[in-house]
């Protein structure tokens, strides 16, 4: 499955950062639960804190690797930086989720 392109597509139906991942990636047998809520941990993107959270359930470490990249493409992780230089909220579920894809394809 394309999960980018499909966390991309349920973002624009109107679901928020962290659902729409989250929702993206049910194909994959993850821990399962709720994604975290978008800027529950340090006001982080909430695409972001989802696709560490999958990679988490998955027992894959890397979570920090994850952020950095995040913040090599956009410049900021949290949500107010972000949204204060405009980065499209779109693009970080597609990027979140093409890193998590990236990263479960080495892992495993």
């Amino acid at each position: 499955m394309d999960h980018e392109a499909e966390a991309r597509r349920i973002h624009k139906t109107g679901l928020n950062c962290s659902n729409s991942l989250y929702q993206a990636f049910s194909d994959i047998d993850h821990a399962g639960g709720n994604p975290p809520a978008p800027r529950s941990i340090g006001g982080k993107c909430g695409a972001l804190l989802t696709a560490q959270k999958i990679l988490r359930d998955l027992g894959i470490d890397r979570e920090d690797e994850l952020e950095k990249a995040f913040e090599q493409e956009f410049g900021f992780v949290t949500c107010i930086d972000l949204k204060r230089h405009r980065c499209n909220c779109n693009d970080c579920v597609g990027v979140a989720s093409r890193l998590a894809d990236q990263m479960l394809a080495e892992g495993r």
